[in-house]
């Protein structure tokens, strides 16, 4: 079953340095396949950042889902993490969905104040 969260985020503060936090509505559980990545049509691309997270409280730690400094290109993104053996080393060639458990987490900084800076849309399977 394929769940779609979707995160719109508010930026405040002046042209070139407003930044803000958005949420998704509810906990999100399972993998996370794909991200849909939307910015408004007058988001900076000099300054703007983004960062997706799953938020960490003191249960499990964050998982950063996608990152990106300097630009607005609307993007899909489909995260990934390296598999690791049992002893922790990276196994070559091997990679899989992030789990999430918790919360998304979507900051921008660097924008202009916009009412709709970004939309993220997550893809999970549960």
């Amino acid at each position: 079953m394929v769940e779609i969260h979707k995160i719109a985020v508010t930026t405040t503060g002046s042209d070139g340095s407003a930044s803000g936090t958005g949420y998704s509505t509810r906990a999100v559980n399972g993998e996370v396949r794909a991200l849909r990545v939307d910015w408004g049509a007058t988001a900076p691309a000099g300054t703007s950042d983004i960062s997706v997270v799953v938020e960490s409280d003191d249960n499990r730690p964050e998982v950063t889902l996608y990152s990106k400094e300097d630009s607005v290109t609307d993007a899909w993104v489909y995260p990934k993490v390296q598999s690791t053996g049992t002893d922790g080393n990276a196994i070559s060639g091997e990679y899989q969905h992030p789990l999430a458990n918790g919360r998304l987490k979507v900051s921008v900084a660097g924008c202009n104040a916009l009412t709709t800076a970004v939309t993220v849309y997550a893809f999970v399977v549960r």
